[in-house]
């Protein structure tokens, strides 16, 4: 039997992947700070769970990194990916320097200053093309405040593309509104309507 499916129920179709496939990326990442935590907790006793709330966030700079490192040095286990994940979270994403000076002790004394160094190479160039990509936008600087907050962004910015290609503003904004209410965002949600936003047009122009 032939099934004959609309244009509008092949682009409803669509959206609902999208859609799928951001939430389901979203959920890794979290997944990734959690795993990451246990991890650390379990090495050390250091207790990352103050920066739970922050753990999509954080998962959307350190991840892509930590996937990086982990195909430079393929022989790095995952006690080993998470020891060096967490050095990079603590540089980028709090200011306690006893936690980051346990965790750089214990970085040396498993002989992976080398590794976590070039770990360290690799987040700076991409914060720096990060934040480069968010000053283009035109959204005012001002208005975003800590642009670091919305690291979230970096793995699910070719999904964007995607949506960009075919899909009229109207629907764009339906999923974003679903996306966000994926994240719990609140406080900030008008202005991470409003990247996502430009991040489409971005990419449609």
């Amino acid at each position: 039997m032939k099934i004959v499916v609309t244009k509008s129920q092949y682009k409803k179709i669509i959206l609902e992947s999208t859609e799928k496939n951001l939430t389901d990326k979203l959920k890794k990442l979290k997944d990734f700070f959690n795993d990451t935590s246990k991890e650390i907790k379990k090495q050390i006793g250091l207790d990352l769970n103050f920066l739970v709330t922050w753990g999509t966030t954080i998962a959307g700079f350190v991840h892509p990194i930590e996937e990086f490192i982990s195909g430079q040095f393929p022989e790095l286990n995952g006690s080993d990916l998470a020891l060096l994940s967490t050095g990079i979270i603590l540089t980028y994403f709090t200011s306690n320097k006893k936690m980051l000076g346990e965790v750089l002790k214990k970085i040396k004394e498993d002989g992976l200053i080398f590794e976590f160094d070039s770990m360290a190479q690799a987040a700076k160039k991409l914060k720096r093309v990060f934040l480069d990509f968010i000053n283009s936008l035109a959204v005012p600087v001002s208005k975003i405040g800590n642009m670091m907050a919305y690291t979230f962004l970096i793995p699910i910015i070719p999904d964007l593309y995607e949506l960009a290609q075919g899909n009229n503003v109207v629907e764009i904004k339906e999923l974003i509104t679903r996306v966000i209410m994926f994240l719990s965002i609140t406080s900030s949600s008008i202005l991470v309507k409003r990247l996502f936003k430009e991040i489409v047009i971005r990419f449609k122009s």
